[in-house]
């Protein structure tokens, strides 16, 4: 009942489900799409543009591991607890693609704390935000 409240309330308000309007502790308004297939993220993509991003949501705070294989893309990576407060980030993490064994060699990125949410986007988009800063989002994360 409560997703169908929250659904229909996006609905009339006009907002898109698929995405969220962040706002990063540095003022940046991200257009975040929703992570449908949580294992592909931004798998192939060959451009990011600096306001657009892709949020991976969670049911539960958790460890979440992210890694790069097939991501042709430079990406900053936030990891974001259900309080909006950033737990870890990676400022610029490196693309693996084309590795004979990316279970080996591609490297693996590992919070210290758990999180709710994790955001991916374009590393000048991280400029200035820094672990323990607050990120804001339409409609609340």
């Amino acid at each position: 009942m409560k997703l169908f409240v929250m659904l229909l309330l996006l609905a009339l308000s006009g907002a898109n489900p698929n995405s969220y309007q962040i706002v990063l502790p540095n003022g940046l308004k991200i257009n975040a799409e929703i992570a449908k297939d949580k294992q592909k993220g931004l798998q192939g993509r060959k451009s990011l543009c600096l306001a657009c991003g892709m949020v991976f949501i969670f049911y539960d705070e958790g460890y979440y591991a992210f890694w790069m294989r097939d991501t042709l893309i430079n990406l900053a990576i936030l990891w974001i607890n259900g309080d909006g407060k950033v737990v870890y980030m990676v400022k610029n993490a490196k693309p693996c693609v084309g590795k004979q064994n990316p279970y080996t060699e591609c490297k693996v990125y590992s919070p210290p704390g758990p999180a709710k949410y994790v955001l991916e986007v374009n590393p000048d988009a991280a400029n200035g935000i820094e672990v323990g800063m607050k990120i804001k989002s339409n409609p609340p994360l």
